[in-house]
């Protein structure tokens, strides 16, 4: 009895005494968020078409996260190190990570699409107030308006056409100029024709 009492005791000390994650390596719960920073910084940064520029940009925001966790890249290197030896540990961590940022990823659609639902509504809306000012505009006309808008047009109508007469007029002014002057000028050959008709008879 004794004996099993003492295995009882020595199975429990040893299996209190298992080992868990290093205090010296970066928690999995807090190793999830860092990790979920980083991807985001990560997703960002694949986005900038400048190498340089990604580079320092990167090295920046990496250094916020780990500022924001009170960590350092040692350490951030030394975890990394150890939960790719102990990959179950590591799969536990990437599905509070992929949660997370699935999570973020439906929130900020959800954003996006109320910012457009609301753009929408307002160009609608600027729409529909220009075509009402747009209608009282032309119910403000009044009627002596549209009459002088009516005489208006009118007086330009009979302007043209005037204008139009005018030009057909001095046209067939010039041709009875020009067939007077051809007629003219055929009389005057005639008689000419005449005349040396007359001078040669009397010669003979």
């Amino acid at each position: 009895m004794k004996n099993f009492i003492y295995t009882a005791f020595l199975f429990l000390f040893v299996a209190g005494c298992k080992p868990g994650i290093p205090s010296d390596i970066i928690q999995p719960d807090k190793m999830a968020l860092v990790l979920h920073d980083i991807h985001i910084v990560d997703a960002y940064i694949t986005t900038i078409p400048n190498i340089d520029t990604s580079r320092t940009m990167a090295a920046a925001y990496y250094s916020g996260i780990y500022k924001r966790y009170e960590i350092d890249s040692a350490l951030y290197g030394k975890s990394m190190a150890y939960y790719s030896q102990h990959p179950k540990v590591l799969d536990g961590i990437y599905d509070k990570v992929t949660k997370g940022l699935t999570k973020q990823k439906n929130v900020l659609v959800k954003a996006d699409s109320l910012v457009q639902a609301k753009a929408a509504k307002i160009v609608k809306a600027k729409f529909k107030a220009d075509s009402v000012k747009r209608a009282d505009s032309l119910k403000k006309v009044t009627a002596p308006q549209r009459a002088k808008f009516k005489a208006d047009s009118l007086k330009k109508v009979i302007a043209v056409k005037k204008a139009d007469s005018i030009k057909k007029v001095d046209s067939t002014k010039k041709a009875k100029a020009v067939l007077r002057k051809a007629a003219r000028k055929k009389r005057a050959d005639s008689i000419k024709a005449r005349e040396l008709l007359k001078k040669t008879i009397n010669k003979k």
